[in-house]
């Protein structure tokens, strides 16, 4: 283990001492020393809520009103806004994207930056050539004009990865930059990392998949309840070892199916509770049937791109399809109207929580939003939403356990649960997730999938669509793997493993 103190100042580029951060009477951040080196990747590792998003955004100049001091290049720095922690040379790139969606790719590539020609004017020829050159080195090949918001989450995302890759900066901070790619994709990310690392680029790795973690950084520092742990080197931990020091315990959390493979039971002989017949979407997935019943988990598993994340919104009602149908007890389910889905029990949980969260809005009135007639009767007023809400904010655990607090404040797990309680104000009978625990650490992913579950013991059908193998494997009654918008093939009743899913996909 290497002590952070004892880091040569020669090599530093930037330092935290005794960073201290309170919101109202909770401590976030309880006298934090960190580095980092020239040209490192540093990881920064800690479950939801331990502090290090909360430094992050302080190094980012989110967060101007901290004790304790932060040094660049061994002098004093005073980062009062992202505008001047830019100026400075740090930049981050948030989970939660903060692109415009009303612009074009090109026009969020260069946010703040555009370049101009000699009379002063946005040189757009440039712009879309350059935006297409740095897309093209994370293998993306889109119409840089193109809206953002025309595009899925994980084309929004490596945009916004580009974005910050070159901006310019010394230091650059990536907020679970891996958390929406395939294997494929995460590979190119990396090998652009260490080709900017060469140049003297240093990044600040934060993520909850252990595994990336300790192949791309060169040390990792652990955090656990707003303190810094431990700061160690890379190639001395173990995928056990960071999550024991993350924890504070022998972890018993780590899902099944992470190291070895599972067995899936033989199919349920109930009748199903839905089913899709022929379904396709131009250029998404094609001839798509499948069925799900009471109490059964359907894993659908793929790459990005293979079609059943897009599919998990087709089945929801949320995206139409260009041919086939679903059926909902063997009665027609209208495609591409989300509240006829909704009201006949079929919900989603999708990977990007901005869609479905109002993050600016209090906890309750996300928990009331979906069935307010319902829950309240003919007279809405605050006191009531707060009388309805607080016992579902109580039964999924969200901490704290305050209905009144802002949805947006919340750690990611805790959001991923306030989404959950809304749903289950109605009568679930087809639970849909999109990478339902993404940018997560082992035990928020724990507590969401045991309310998951507890909808699956009374009666619900499940569909969980991910990337991650295994995701679905630790939670799948059946397996169906996507490859190129088709499904290549279905396990049940078999042992599988997370090489036999990947095979498929």
């Amino acid at each position: 283990m290497s002590d952070i103190a004892v880091t040569s100042s020669s090599e530093l580029l930037l330092e935290c001492r005794q960073i201290r951060q309170r919101f109202g009477g909770v401590i976030a951040l309880d006298g934090v020393d960190f580095n980092l080196r020239r040209g490192e990747v540093h990881g920064l590792v800690g479950s939801n809520g331990a502090g290090k998003s909360t430094l992050m955004k302080i190094l980012a100049g989110a967060l101007p009103e901290h004790e304790g001091e932060v040094l660049l290049n061994g002098q004093l720095v005073e980062l009062s806004s992202p505008s001047a922690a830019l100026e400075q040379g740090v930049a981050m790139v948030y989970q939660e994207l903060s692109g415009i969606n009303q612009l074009s790719v090109a026009e969020n590539m260069f946010l703040g930056r555009q370049p101009v020609n000699r009379l002063g004017m946005v040189d757009w020829s440039q712009m879309h050539q350059q935006s297409r050159a740095y897309l093209s080195e994370l293998g993306l090949d889109v119409n840089v004009r193109g809206r953002l918001d025309r595009y899925p989450l994980v084309i929004r995302q490596m945009v916004e990865i580009a974005r910050g890759l070159h901006s310019g900066a010394q230091v650059l901070i990536l907020d679970e930059p891996t958390s929406a790619l395939s294997p494929p994709e995460t590979r190119r990310l990396f090998e652009l990392i260490n080709q900017l690392r060469g140049r003297g680029v240093s990044f600040v790795f934060i993520s909850h998949f252990i595994e990336d973690v300790l192949e791309i950084c060169d040390r990792v520092t652990i955090f656990r309840n707003g303190k810094r742990i431990e700061t160690s080197d890379a190639k001395s931990l173990t995928k056990q070892d960071v999550i024991h020091k993350m924890l504070g315990h022998s972890d018993s959390i780590v899902e099944v199916g992470y190291e070895s493979a599972v067995k899936l039971p033989a199919r349920s002989t109930a009748a199903p509770v839905l089913r899709a017949e022929s379904l396709s979407r131009s250029g998404l997935f094609h001839d798509v049937s499948l069925d799900v019943r009471p109490g059964e988990c359907l894993g659908l598993y793929g790459f990005v791109g293979a079609g059943h994340q897009e599919l998990a919104h087709a089945l929801a009602g949320t995206m139409d399809v260009t041919s086939g149908r679903v059926l909902l007890s063997d009665e027609p389910l209208q495609l591409g109207d989300v509240h006829s889905a909704v009201r006949r029990g079929v919900v989603l949980v999708a990977a990007d929580r901005a869609k479905t969260l109002v993050r600016g809005s209090p906890i309750f009135r996300n928990v009331t939003l979906a069935h307010l007639k319902r829950s309240m009767g003919e007279w809405l007023t605050r006191g009531r939403e707060l009388e309805v809400a607080q016992p579902y904010v109580d039964q999924v655990g969200c901490r704290p356990p305050n209905a009144r607090l802002l949805a947006g404040k919340l750690s990611g797990g805790n959001q991923q649960k306030i989404v959950l309680s809304k749903w289950l104000l109605g009568d679930i009978r087809v639970l849909v997730l999109e990478e339902p625990t993404r940018g997560m650490d082992v035990g928020a992913k724990d507590e969401v999938m045991k309310l998951v579950a507890e909808q699956k013991r009374r009666g619900a059908a499940v569909i969980l669509a991910s990337t991650e193998p295994e995701m679905v494997l630790a939670h799948s009654d059946r397996i169906l793997a996507f490859h190129r918008g088709r499904i290549s093939h279905e396990f049940e009743n078999c042992e599988v493993s997370k090489s036999d899913l990947m095979r498929f996909a």
